[in-house]
């Protein structure tokens, strides 16, 4: 009986060490630049419904932008609110998918087909539905960043996105920074506020 629990424990072990995770680890000054709440907004879609491109931006992964069928290379373009230097694109399908091309963009091209002639920034190829996969690199600035799929075989249902986001890091306000050395906020254990009395 000692063997089996043994061999079981061990065949545990094996299978939690194989498993893998893509989930994206976000350092606390990075900030999504491509949110419909930051200023973003999706300027090109191959396909699809217009009215719904915001799903993709929304910072809601129940909300979805659809491409059509038909479409064999989905391509979709977000603008950012200026340039800003970034570092980590991610995505969130919500279909199968094959793999994403980022290129990251001073302007839009006038043929979106252009994208083909230039290298991408990278790609992501670990698109498992519903979960984040991103590609990270070196800060690079860009005002636009375009993905472009590609699928490796026919997709038997539209492709799906649930999400895109765009990190940059949060730069410090040196200013900011030299005022709260001069003047430390107060200390409410220490220093509590002063009430003014009020009479009725």
């Amino acid at each position: 009986m000692l063997t089996i629990v043994v061999g079981l424990g061990l065949n545990c072990v094996r299978i939690f060490a194989a498993s893998t995770s893509t989930e994206v680890v976000v350092e606390a000054n990075d900030i999504d630049l491509a949110k419909l709440h930051s200023g973003a907004e999706i300027v090109f879609v191959s396909s699809g419904q217009r009215l719904a491109v915001g799903h993709a931006i929304d910072d809601d992964r129940r909300t979805i932008f659809q491409f059509s069928i038909t479409d064999s290379r989905p391509t979709m373009i977000v603008k950012l609110t200026d340039s800003k230097p970034i570092h980590r694109v991610s995505v969130v399908v919500g279909s199968e998918s094959g793999k994403v091309d980022v290129y990251l963009l001073g302007e839009i091209p006038k043929d979106v087909a252009a994208l083909d002639q230039l290298t991408p920034i990278g790609s992501i190829v670990d698109l498992g539905i519903g979960r984040e996969a991103a590609l990270d690199f070196s800060p690079q600035n860009a005002r636009y960043v375009a993905l472009r799929w590609a699928f490796s075989n026919s997709h038997p249902r539209p492709l799906a996105v649930a999400e895109v986001s765009v990190f940059g890091t949060e730069a410090a306000d040196p200013n900011a920074l030299a005022l709260a050395a001069v003047n430390p906020p107060p200390d409410p254990i220490q220093n509590p506020p002063i009430l003014a009395a009020a009479s009725p």
